[in-house]
């Protein structure tokens, strides 16, 4: 927050015409879906600036495809000498040190609107947050873009192959995974059978090379057969799936979010999880979320008889995906 304040001093954060913007986002899935808008919106205000992202390795699959992204790295290395522009979407000793030595005409900063947020007792979704950041360069007209993703034309059509290799009808995608076991919910052979039974829904598993030994030993308690693209999809072609699916549900996890800015309609399952600020974002999101007095936790070490995530009944889920399909 203090380096920007140093290098905003004696500039105008608006108007102005920059030629070179850099945007940071070390994260996870999760956050860099709900970083999307601001790409958007970034290209919009100003059409004639090249715009850099820097993100973890694994997240670039993600990116592939955005018009609103000229330039995608993962090395600092390899950034240009010189920014108009540092978009920090979430600080690191590392992305401080580069903007103080590489100074821009102008830093934006996540720490700056968090400390603003935090005096007004508010800790708004992530994308508000994020949109929080760039809004004192952009126009109001640009502070309603929503986050999306880009599958290209390959990944629609594996997407598509899949299914007919499969004879697919309507289908859930489930996603059982996520990094913390607090976070995982046991209910997800049970609902397969009623989503089956009542809505006549395939049931795809979705997950990284990771999770197959997983997904396997729940495939094995349903009684049914049910499908899996684990450690076969990459990001974009997981998004390209969910436009041909019927509904989502999942834990809180990376997957999740992509569904959501999807638009496929989604249930996240949420244990531990903060309230709010990572729930499925959209019209067509709903969570279940069973908020005790020792939320928000570490996630590693459960004071309750039962976590939290397990006080998720299967007839809660199953309402929600009710609501989503009427």
């Amino acid at each position: 927050m203090l380096l920007s304040k140093w290098i905003n001093r004696n500039g105008h954060l608006h108007p102005f015409n920059p030629n070179q913007i850099l945007v940071i986002r070390e994260d996870e899935i999760g956050d860099m879906c709900y970083s999307m808008h601001v790409f958007e919106m970034l290209t919009s205000q100003y059409p004639h600036a090249q715009v850099t992202v820097l993100c973890k390795p694994f997240v670039q699959s993600l990116l592939m495809g955005n018009p609103h992204i000229h330039t995608l790295t993962s090395s600092y290395t390899e950034l240009k000498p010189s920014y108009d522009v540092i978009v920090d979407l979430r600080g690191s000793w590392r992305s401080l040190l580069f903007a103080f030595k590489h100074k821009p005409s102008v830093r934006l900063d996540r720490a700056t609107v968090r400390f603003r947020n935090k005096q007004m007792g508010q800790h708004p979704h992530e994308v508000v947050t994020n949109t929080q950041i760039v809004t004192p360069i952009l126009q109001e007209s640009l502070i309603g873009i929503e986050p999306k993703l880009f599958p290209l034309e390959q990944h629609l059509k594996k997407a598509k192959a899949f299914v007919e290799a499969n004879q697919l009808g309507s289908f859930a995608i489930f996603h059982t995974g996520a990094r913390k076991q607090l976070r995982k919910w046991n209910g997800f052979a049970s609902l397969a059978s009623i989503l089956k039974e009542r809505y006549q829904l395939d049931i795809v598993f979705t997950g990284d090379a990771s999770e197959v030994v997983e997904i396997n030993n729940w495939q094995q308690q349903i009684p049914f057969k049910t499908y899996t693209i684990a450690g076969n999809f990459d990001l974009l072609e997981l998004a390209a799936l969910c436009k041909l699916a019927t509904i989502y549900i999942g834990n809180e996890s990376g997957p999740l979010h992509i569904a959501a800015i999807s638009g496929l309609p989604t249930v996240g399952l949420f244990g531990p999880g903060e309230p709010i600020v990572f729930y499925p974002w959209g019209k067509n999101s709903r969570v279940v979320h069973h908020v005790l007095t020792c939320n928000p936790c570490n996630q590693v070490n459960c004071v309750q008889t039962i976590p939290c995530i397990q006080l998720i009944s299967v007839a809660e889920v199953v309402h929600e995906v009710q609501q989503l399909l009427a």
